[in-house]
């Protein structure tokens, strides 16, 4: 097995197989943190169930008795490093709305798409989506609060594609896409606090 990356779950490894390459998200720690993150996969593991047919997501291949979760590996190059060679940005982002409105049809909300590293760019110039461990789950039996969470939740996955897309320049956010932008309270505040010490600094 490869290391890929470390997180806050734990490591992302490469493990080659006789049928292809397969992601492994392995849990670190001892203790109440390895708990913690075992229970942080789990979660994780139950996104993905919910999201094997959506486009541009990976497909979950199980999870091993030591909690290590089990991901197709899909090609592509991170979003942060190759978004200004994008060829076609117009397709690019419809299909990448058309893979987050499908999370949400699903159950699932992302929940760190604002974070550029969740989002490859394939080989074809198709968007990936990665990293479901911040992940809200829609469930029938949590109440109007829950239902509220999940909602929020996903405004703010489509308040990120809005950012992406326009490189945060909010007044030349079009008449169609701008249906899809309503900054939370917590967004809003962030951003005050952000043009404030631009400002200052």
């Amino acid at each position: 097995e490869r290391f890929l990356s470390r997180g806050y779950q734990g490591v992302v490894l490469l493990r080659d197989t006789g049928a292809g390459r397969v992601v492994v998200k392995q849990p670190m720690g001892r203790g109440l943190a390895l708990w913690l993150r075992r229970v942080m996969l789990r979660r994780e593991f139950a996104a993905y169930q919910r999201l094997g047919n959506v486009p541009g997501v990976p497909r979950c291949l199980g999870m091993e008795a030591d909690g290590r979760l089990l991901l197709e590996f899909l090609e592509g190059e991170p979003f942060r490093e190759t978004a200004a060679a994008l060829t076609d940005r117009d397709r690019f982002f419809s299909e990448l709305l058309r893979s987050i409105l499908a999370v949400h049809a699903a159950g699932v909300a992302h929940a760190d798409l604002k974070r550029r590293g969740n989002i490859l760019i394939s080989p074809e110039g198709s968007p990936v989506l990665l990293d479901f461990g911040s992940a809200v789950l829609r469930s029938r039996r949590g109440g109007w609060l829950s239902d509220i969470l999940f909602r929020q939740v996903c405004r703010m996955d489509l308040n990120a594609w809005v950012k992406l897309k326009y490189r945060r320049r909010y007044d030349l956010i079009s008449a169609e896409d701008r249906a899809y932008y309503h900054p939370t309270r917590v967004e809003a505040v962030a951003r005050s606090v952000r043009r404030l010490w631009r400002k200052l600094s």
